[in-house]
């Protein structure tokens, strides 16, 4: 599986990213495991270390519809899969029935229809 987070340059600023969370500001900041403090001073600076980036643009919308795309790919691909499985199988139990109603069979053959 890829990497879903973005390099740092097509991040998006940290002020939008803050701006995009619907938990108050020390909600955000217990979250991540600093204090109001410090992260008022992030949004005040407009930059902060990669991690608070990645973990707020996972939180974000964008981070969201980056794992739902992702996963609804995957969903997709494992379809096409399943329904190439399926094809295979019918197409094997085709090459059966024609080898069992062939012509003179093996002489080793089981024999089902006696009766």
């Amino acid at each position: 599986m890829p990497f879903l987070a973005p390099s740092f340059a097509r991040l998006p600023p940290l002020s939008f990213l803050l701006a995009d969370q619907v938990e108050t500001r020390k909600n955000i900041a217990r979250h991540l495991g600093i204090s109001l403090r410090t992260l008022q001073r992030y949004q005040a600076s407009g930059n902060a270390p990669r991690a608070i980036y990645l973990a707020l643009w996972f939180e974000s919308r964008w981070g969201m519809a980056a794992l739902h795309a992702q996963a609804f790919n995957e969903a997709q691909h494992a379809r096409a899969w399943v329904a190439s499985l399926e094809r295979e199988c019918e197409r094997l139990c085709g090459v059966i029935r024609a080898l069992e109603n062939a012509q003179g069979g093996a002489a080793n053959s089981a024999v089902f229809n006696a009766i």
